[in-house]
């Protein structure tokens, strides 16, 4: 089957019709030329606004944010074309088209990256004058990077901390504290071993030893329930962090632009069924195990079941770089995989993230505004669905954690968090909740306009390099800034 790309890209503001005569006082009296031109010097300017159709005003329902007006560009898959899903449930009906992957898909391993046998046990590390005490992590191969951005902190501090990560996947950090037994301890395991980060950021491997270390903190890149709707404890608290998206990726030799939730189901759940070009080949599917968040979280948006995706399991997200980077030419094409935003933006080299075009969305986007930008700007404000937030979860006595688990999270649940974990959860590639404009309270549910009590959208479109929005002026006290945004955090004047 021949494939089609529709592509739009939305103009930056030009102006319109006439500069002889003052066309209007207010945005309302542009209202007529169409495009939601605003009025500026008393002349109508083209809004730049799109795509076609597209929805004015505050969102609500979940069209809304899906299809709300943009000036990111955006990219249009065309389902009735290329699958012949051309109604308003063409979900649904990609949905009739599920078949089993048997039990060698998704079971067969990629390349495992031989690491150093550990000289010296992790509880050592006090001794070692390293840190005055340890406290042991355990949960998604995605979430390093924000360990080691946080590490500085926790030596810092008094008294002071090196967390020690035991990587495995989201859904076994969060057995690892509501179930209890053996799955309460972490084990060394051959060339995946747990590890620090040093004073200087650099990865250090160490031994949890014959008898394995009891966890502290559970991460998972889902809601606990999302693993398994038993995990239910009063005795358990979920410590929401940072936010990350997950991605259709593809090798840079690749044509490919885009993907629909109609195509990813028939790619991911019938194993390509024939249908979806040019990935009809489960041999190159690269994707994660059924209890990662890489999976959990798109799984929601293609409708499809965690434990039914087609491809082979990459054992992790640095493992799942490597495989599609090593794609030969004549395979590009044919290749598809999963990876989380921080880990798909550090290769952009060799990988390109697909635009994702939503059940019920008339257009696709990136998380971000523009393969090039790095503002999650679609991320933020609705428009890219497939995202969620991190999971810190330690159990509780009279709703306080252990110490060990406090020192971690109390650093991203304050209102106001250390500009420089700030500064550096966003060089990690991760989202602060602090700079987001929607929420949602389901994995990839509903979504609801949020207002941070503590903004940082304007620090974080500085951090990216991102264009910042006019609103965005910089200030030293709160007596600089505008009523209609008269707080003044992190440099910038944000609305509270």
């Amino acid at each position: 089957m021949m494939t089609r790309l529709a592509f739009v890209m939305l103009a930056s503001c030009s102006l319109v019709v006439d500069k002889s005569e003052t066309q209007c006082s207010t945005d309302s009296d542009c209202v007529h030329f169409g495009n939601h031109p605003s009025c500026q010097a008393g002349v109508c300017v083209d809004s730049g606004l799109g795509p076609p159709g597209c929805f004015f005003g505050t969102p609500s329902a979940q069209s809304d944010f899906a299809n709300q007006c943009t000036t990111s560009m955006t990219y249009q898959y065309d389902n009735c074309g290329k699958l012949g899903l051309c109604g308003s449930d063409s979900l649904n009906a990609a949905m009739m088209t599920t078949i089993s992957p048997g039990s060698g898909a998704g079971k067969v391993t990629g390349p495992v990256t031989n690491q150093p046998t550990p000289t010296y046990l992790c509880s050592d590390l006090p001794t070692m004058g390293i840190a005055q005490n340890v406290m042991y992590i355990t949960g998604s191969t995605n979430l390093p990077p924000l360990i080691k951005a946080v590490q500085p902190l926790l030596y810092a501090q008094s008294p002071s901390y090196a967390a020690v990560f035991a990587p495995q996947t989201s859904c076994a950090g969060a057995a690892s504290i509501y179930v209890g037994g053996s799955d309460a301890t972490v084990y060394d395991v051959l060339n995946n071993y747990a590890f620090y980060y040093d004073s200087s950021g650099n990865q250090q491997f160490c031994s949890l030893g014959s008898a394995g270390e009891p966890v502290d903190v559970g991460e998972s890149d889902v809601y606990a329930q999302t693993c398994s709707a038993g995990y239910t404890d009063p005795g358990v608290a979920d410590y929401t962090g940072p936010v990350q998206a997950i991605t259709f990726v593809v090798p840079s030799g690749s044509t490919q632009k885009a993907i629909s939730a109609e195509a990813a189901h028939l790619t991911f759940a019938a194993g390509g069924n024939s249908v979806v070009m040019p990935w009809n080949n489960p041999q190159l599917y690269f994707v994660r195990s059924s209890g990662t968040g890489t999976i959990q979280l798109p799984s929601k948006a293609i409708n499809t079941a965690a434990t039914m995706w087609w491809g082979f399991d990459r054992l992790s997200a640095g493992n799942l770089v490597e495989s599609m980077e090593a794609v030969t030419p004549s395979d590009a094409e044919a290749s598809i995989g999963v990876l989380s935003n921080d880990f798909a933006d550090r290769s952009r080299a060799n990988l390109t993230v697909l635009a994702f075009q939503q059940a019920g969305q008339s257009y696709g986007y990136l998380p971000d505004s523009s393969p090039t930008s790095l503002d999650k700007q679609n991320l933020r404000d609705g428009h890219y669905p497939v995202w969620g937030q991190i999971h810190l979860l330690a159990h509780v006595n009279g709703g306080e954690p252990s110490q060990a688990a406090s020192a971690l999270v109390t650093q991203f649940t304050v209102a106001k968090l250390d500009q420089g974990l700030v500064t550096a959860i966003i060089g990690a590639g991760f989202t602060p909740t602090c700079a987001m404009q929607v929420t949602h309270t389901t994995e990839v549910g509903p979504l609801a306009v949020y207002q941070p009590t503590f903004g940082c959208g304007c620090f974080f479109d500085a951090t990216t390099n991102s264009a910042i929005p006019a609103e965005c002026t910089t200030c030293t006290s709160a007596a600089q800034c505008p009523s209609a945004r008269p707080a003044c955090n992190y440099g910038y004047c944000e609305v509270q």
